[in-house]
């Protein structure tokens, strides 16, 4: 399968994520993740984020540049891309999930994510944050 995500960050400092919902028959029930989702045939990876993005969130994001691809704990190669968000949480309408939250990379690393995106956010994460 393949799959897209996003990092999206706020004033460069502060993640965009959301709870995933609690279902035992989805991936990683529970866990903090990225916006994104599957492909769909004949979709392009920046096709699909931006499909993603108005399924999910609805919100304008900015600066959207591709940045790496992986492999996830489940075989799934995601294309991954940075983008940047100007919202408040009270203004965007997450259609999936829980919640959302913005948090500090201090934050980030006590939350339960995928492994492989926790990975890669943390090793990467002067760039990431432009620190």
């Amino acid at each position: 399968m393949k799959e897209v995500s996003l990092i999206i960050l706020r004033n460069n400092h502060r993640l965009l994520m959301y709870l995933r919902d609690d279902k035992p028959s989805i991936p990683f029930p529970n866990y903090w993740s990225l916006i994104g989702g599957g492909i769909e045939k004949n979709e392009t990876p920046y096709e699909a984020l931006n499909r993603e993005i108005q399924e999910e969130i609805n919100s304008k994001i900015e600066n959207i540049v591709k940045i790496h691809e992986l492999i996830d704990d489940i075989g799934s190669k995601i294309f991954l891309f940075r983008g940047d968000i100007s919202e408040e949480i009270r203004d965007i309408n997450l259609t999936e999930g829980q919640r959302l939250g913005y948090f500090t990379l201090q934050e980030f690393r006590d939350l339960k994510v995928p492994p492989v995106i926790k990975k890669y956010i943390l090793d990467n994460h002067r760039e990431l944050f432009k620190i």
